[in-house]
């Protein structure tokens, strides 16, 4: 590798299920890479300073993406749902006490969207949403031309919101767009209606490929959800682009009719008409390339 130290960049996405770490640079250029299942906080821990170890280069800046809620001010998770036992877990001082550099957390919504406003299908946007559509469901927002973090940097909970008076259960909601529209709340449904214990969407989506009856039909659900939650986004912030992330990446072809249907349904046909609705140009690099745009907010020294 010819990257002098000072361009260089560690990444850490946190996921509910899997935990990734990179080495990279401004560019978003991944040059090293190591993942395991998320478990335990100290063990996560360990584990991320022993591969940013095997890396082998020192970096300048680490960067966090993680689901939030966050507490930025003092650098620590709140209760994020898809991390159990990682409540109030303070991820800047352990970071900035292993490896002695300026550590960025960024909510993992917020650090997608830099990441494909900066190197992927959100190039040249002023105002873009990014979904990530992954074991949970939240959204970045940029708006005409900065992050738009909010007074806590908890903007964009999408998740959160309640789309129907009773429904699957996600963000600790019946009814909300977690619960309809992410992985996880995909995958819960099945389960609640006869499906294997531990069925995810990926299974889900290859019974959908084979035809059965039960995966296009909530597939079809989720999407015709998703399709509401994307015109109450776009007739409140009129973005020029809204881009969906993993979950509709692998899963595009058995959400995309009900969600296009919807869409055109219930949003304002001029606003629409300006919005552009694409999967991650980034595709399943997503998680690396936001825990890099993630390093990037972090403090030059």
């Amino acid at each position: 590798m010819s990257h002098p130290s000072t361009d260089l960049l560690l990444g850490i996405d946190l996921g509910g299920t899997k935990t990734a770490v990179v080495l990279g640079d401004a560019t978003g250029q991944v040059l090293a890479r190591a993942q395991f299942p998320t478990t335990t906080p100290d063990e996560t821990r360990r584990r991320i300073v022993e591969a940013a170890a095997g890396f082998g280069l020192d970096f300048q800046r680490v960067g966090i993406a993680v689901g939030g809620p966050l507490d930025l001010a003092q650098g620590r998770l709140l209760a994020p749902p898809n991390l159990p036992g990682w409540e109030h877990a303070p991820l800047v001082a352990w970071f900035a006490a292993d490896f002695g550099k300026p550590v960025a957390l960024v909510n993992d919504a917020n650090a997608g969207a830099l990441a494909e406003w900066r190197w992927g299908a959100g190039q040249g946007a002023t105002d873009l949403v990014f979904l990530t559509c992954g074991t949970g469901l939240g959204a970045g927002i940029i708006a005409g031309g900065r992050l738009l973090a909010g007074a806590g940097g908890n903007a964009g909970e999408i998740g959160h919101v309640r789309l129907t008076p009773t429904g699957p259960l996600g963000y600790g909601k019946a009814g909300s767009v977690e619960g309809w529209s992410s992985g996880g709340g995909i995958a819960r449904q099945a389960e609640a209606t006869g499906w294997p214990v531990g069925t995810t969407t990926k299974d889900i989506a290859l019974a959908a490929d084979a035809g059965d009856a039960r995966a296009l039909a909530l597939l079809d659900a989720a999407g015709a959800k998703l399709g509401e939650t994307i015109a109450i986004l776009v007739d409140l912030l009129n973005p020029q682009v809204v881009v969906l992330g993993s979950l509709y990446v692998r899963a595009r072809r058995h959400l995309e009719p009900a969600l296009r249907r919807t869409l055109a349904a219930e949003t304002l046909p001029e606003l629409l008409a300006a919005c552009r609705v694409v999967p991650a140009a980034l595709g399943e690099t997503i998680g690396d390339r936001q825990a890099l745009a993630a390093a990037l907010e972090a403090p030059r020294r």
